[in-house]
């Protein structure tokens, strides 16, 4: 019986990891923009507002190849306060995240705010 129920909770352990995973690796690049950038840059924030058009597609390219690492390594995550963004945000969110700047900065053929 002991090994029977030690069974079953590891079980759900493997799919709760699996499960949170997926979730991670589904989760839409405006669902992570709101999540994790939004939250610090919104309007009246004292970190400025930053939307997808707030800067032009090269801005943001530039933003993220050169400035995003310096500029948020000593800030804190507005969730997971223990952590800086840098360590919160994976590589592959990262991506979907400036992926979905540029793909809706002020010259883009889709410009979007973050509402």
């Amino acid at each position: 019986m002991r090994l029977f129920t030690l069974t079953i909770i590891t079980a759900c352990i493997m799919g709760l990891s699996i499960t949170s995973s997926l979730a991670e690796k589904k989760q839409g690049a405006k669902e992570l923009y709101k999540q994790n950038c939004k939250i610090c840059h919104d309007k009246k924030s004292p970190s400025g507002e930053y939307t997808p058009m707030t800067l032009i597609m090269d801005q943001w390219e530039r933003f993220f190849e050169k400035k995003y690492e310096k500029s948020h390594k000593d800030v804190k995550h507005p969730v997971q306060k223990d952590k800086a963004v840098i360590e919160v945000i994976t590589k592959d969110m990262l991506k979907k995240i400036k992926k979905f700047c540029i793909d809706h900065a002020a010259d883009s053929e889709q410009p979007m705010t973050c509402g």
